[in-house]
């Protein structure tokens, strides 16, 4: 089965962008050699999953240069939208159970990338859809902006790698913990990652970088 998984940065203080949804306190964020590729999370990945500002924001941003032309899109939205021509695009409405179910056949095996932004990724989280995140945290207060996560319940996570970059970043791969227990993460991200079956805990080890050339702010 495939993992929805949240994959993102956000700041010291859970902001994943300025309240005028900006994003200069990542762009001018210098990672360092030694923080994981983008392409090595992205070889994991089936199928994508946004929110409309998400969707907006990309278009404004980069209308050419559509970053996930390999895998579908599902972009929540109640709005007409537009779709540039040759791109595997669905505007999708329900709810997230439905969705998540769609994107996750869709995704063949693969996981589903859940874009963003944190209203997006909240409303899977609080359906009990959302498995995993994959957060690159920078060394950067914001004071207010765009929350990371704004569940509406409480959401437990176990930590299950953690890498402190030497920009100061730290990498961490959490866990969502089900009622029942902890939903492990997919034999594909088990063997990507070489993550360890049973550790709850935290270890050195590499961890996706969320700086793709095209992430969103919004919610």
């Amino acid at each position: 089965m495939s993992t929805l998984v949240y994959y993102v940065a956000a700041t010291l203080d859970g902001f994943i962008a300025t309240q005028q949804h900006k994003l200069d306190w990542l762009e001018n964020f210098a990672l360092g050699d030694d923080a994981t590729a983008y392409d090595d999370f992205y070889q994991t990945v089936g199928a994508v999953v946004m929110g409309s500002q998400t969707y907006d924001w990309i278009m404004s941003n980069a209308p050419d240069d559509w970053p996930y032309q390999d895998v579908p899109a599902f972009v929540m939205s109640n709005r007409n939208l537009s779709v540039p021509a040759n791109l595997d695009i669905t505007f999708v409405r329900g709810d997230a159970e439905a969705i998540a179910a769609r994107a996750r056949q869709a995704a063949k095996g693969k996981n589903v990338w859940l874009v963003g932004g944190g209203k997006t990724a909240a409303c899977f989280a609080d359906a009990g859809e959302l498995q995993q995140l994959f957060i690159t945290t920078i060394p950067v207060f914001l004071g207010s902006g765009v929350p990371v996560l704004p569940v509406d319940r409480a959401l437990e996570v176990i930590l299950r790698k953690q890498r402190t970059l030497h920009s100061g970043a730290i990498e961490c791969i959490l866990d969502v913990k089900a009622d029942d227990g902890v939903k492990a993460p997919s034999p594909r991200l088990q063997n990507h990652f070489n993550l360890p079956k049973t550790d709850p805990g935290c270890s050195s080890g590499a961890a996706p970088s969320p700086l793709e050339p095209h992430r969103d702010p919004g919610a």
